[in-house]
């Protein structure tokens, strides 16, 4: 009865909650799938302690429309509002695998991707990327921006982190709509920043505003950098 009742499910999924997608290898041949497309959420902490926090679209593709395991680097074709949106197969923050096993008879695959390109309909307008931590650059980059600082999802500007510079500037950015912040080091309100301010795009959203702000002067030592 069980094991009748999952077929009808998953029939019933495949017929009314799944949509037609492009399966894309890095090795071999692309194939249509029907795929039903859902919200991941990850959490993990760095070496540091900081909670991080990421939201994945995640594929649900039966074995009978794509026969052979993901591969990390593939990439998926969806059409979304006229436009095509292309997904990266990864492995998210906190989790072990880029894919698993959606049901006990190991015949549905969730696959775990991130936006690549495309015009980004799935871009989260809740939880919008912050970052914090350090870094020598005078004016950094968004490649450095998302290579050395500590990245996360949240809905306000309240985070805080415990950093330990050695003759580096604590650098923290911030969407534009999350208004002016207070930032403290080690308990202590700073004025001493230096405030730039533009259009960047993260993993998975849209481009937006964002303020960055950098210490006036390199700092060494542990410190304590909470904003509000």
């Amino acid at each position: 009865m069980i094991a009748l009742g999952e077929s009808w499910f998953e029939q019933q999924r495949r017929q009314h909650l799944a949509a037609l997608v492009n399966y894309r290898p890095l090795v071999g041949l692309a194939r249509d799938c029907r795929a039903t497309l859902v919200t991941g959420r990850w959490e993990t902490a760095d070496a540091a302690g900081t909670i991080l926090r990421m939201e994945t679209r995640d594929f649900v593709i039966h074995r009978d429309d794509l026969q052979q395991d993901p591969k990390k680097g593939d990439t998926i074709a969806s059409v979304e509002n006229g436009v095509e949106v292309l997904y990266e197969v990864m492995v998210p923050p906190g989790a072990q695998h880029h894919w698993q096993w959606q049901d006990r008879n190991q015949s549905i695959r969730r696959i775990h991707t991130m936006v690549k390109s495309g015009a980004a309909a799935s871009a989260n307008d809740t939880l919008l990327v912050r970052a914090i931590g350090v870094s020598t650059a005078t004016a950094i980059t968004d490649a450095q921006i998302k290579a050395q600082l500590t990245l996360d999802l949240g809905t306000g500007r309240a985070l805080s982190a415990q950093l330990a510079p050695s003759a580096a500037y604590v650098y923290v950015v911030l969407p534009d709509s999350f208004g002016d912040p207070v930032i403290s080091v080690g308990g202590f309100r700073v004025t001493a920043w230096e405030l730039t301010a533009r259009s960047i795009t993260f993993d998975g959203q849209t481009a937006r505003a964002y303020r960055i702000y950098r210490s006036t002067y390199p700092v060494t030592g542990n410190v304590l950098v909470e904003v509000a």
